[in-house]
Parts: structure tokens; C-alpha cells; sequence
């Protein structure tokens, strides 16, 4: 083994496509140079859908209460609640139920309480999610429009500003100061 870099070609890892400059990337992919018009946007809408992550769906109020209910806490309580009612009911001559009501008591409580937030928590986080609507910056005939990233399409040329996040998998064509905060980028293997 040896401990030397090997030098990175980028045309190789990523072909010719990263090489080009503006004007032949733009050529070669025939992106227009005022952008899509309405009329192309909606098509490719229509074609490839809206840019979203499908998402799973919401779970439903039994699922909180299972987990609230098969909690650590409550999985430990609830294993007292069975070698007591081995050593206090079955065991015993006179058998003892007052231990197991109250272990039963605080499995009950807890599991309400971590239910009734955990519900109420996740529906007001889905509510906040559909009002807050991100939007970004696309050039549609000739002009810089804001859309909803769920409407950036295929072929779409996307304008961003400091601070901007980046709708879609992209090419970088044209920049200036161009900077890159990497904490939110991820890494497949």
C-alpha cells in the first residue's frame, strides 16, 4: 500500500457534464436562456410531478398510545407488575393486590400523560409544516419568479442568494462568492 493521493479526475467520477462551461451546458441540454415558460413548467409538472419527498403516512392515535403504553419505563413496571403478581397473589396465603394497583396506576398515568403529548405535539408540527411554505427563485420567461419548491421542475433555472436552500439536485452554472455550508450535506455509500 502506499500512502500517496492518487490524483482525482473529476471527467471521469462525473463525466464531461461538470467540464462545460454555462453557454455549452445550457446547449447541450437545451435549457433556454429566459428560462421555461409557464406553459413548459406546467407540462413537466404534469409529466415528472411535484419535487417533494413522498411522505409516509401519519400515524394514527393507537400507534402514540402503543408506544406510549411499551415505553422503557413502562416495560420495567410493568415486569414488577408480574413478579409481584407472582409473589403477592400466587405465592401468598393471603394474596395482596395493593402493590399491583398502584404500580398499575403510574403505568396508566404515564402512558396517558407521554400519549396525550406526544399526540398533541406531532399534530401541531404537521400543522406548522403546512404553513410554512418554502419557496425559491426561478427564472420563468425572462423574469425571476417565486414558486413553491414543490413546483421547480426539470429544466428549471434556479437563482440563489445567501442563505437560500437549494431545491432540487443541481448544477452550480454561474456563480459568484459561492459558498457552501456542508453540515447539511449527507453522504451515500
Amino acid at each position: 500500500m502506499t500512502n500517496q493521493k492518487e490524483e482525482v479526475n473529476v471527467e471521469k467520477l462525473y463525466g464531461k457534464e461538470c467540464t462545460l462551461s454555462k453557454d455549452e451546458f445550457m446547449k447541450t441540454y437545451k435549457i433556454p436562456e429566459k428560462g421555461l415558460s409557464k406553459e413548459q413548467a406546467q407540462t413537466l409538472l404534469q409529466k415528472y410531478g411535484p419535487n417533494e419527498i413522498s411522505q409516509n403516512k401519519p400515524k394514527r392515535w393507537y400507534n402514540y398510545f402503543l408506544e406510549s403504553l411499551l415505553s422503557p419505563f413502562n416495560c420495567i413496571l410493568l415486569g414488577i407488575v408480574l413478579i409481584l403478581f407472582y409473589t403477592d397473589v400466587y405465592l401468598a396465603e393471603v394474596p395482596s393486590y395493593a402493590n399491583i394497583i398502584v404500580i398499575a396506576v403510574l403505568v396508566t398515568v404515564s402512558t396517558l400523560l407521554d400519549f396525550f403529548e406526544e399526540y398533541r405535539s406531532n399534530k401541531a408540527a404537521e400543522k406548522l409544516k403546512e404553513l410554512v411554505a418554502t419557496s425559491a427563485t426561478v427564472i420563468r420567461g425572462g423574469k425571476e419568479v417565486q414558486v413553491p419548491i414543490k413546483e421547480v421542475v426539470l429544466g428549471d433555472t434556479v437563482v440563489l442568494s445567501a442563505g437560500s436552500m437549494m431545491p432540487a439536485d443541481m448544477r452550480v452554472i454561474e456563480a459568484k462568492d459561492l459558498y457552501v455550508g456542508q453540515s447539511a450535506l449527507t453522504r451515500r455509500v
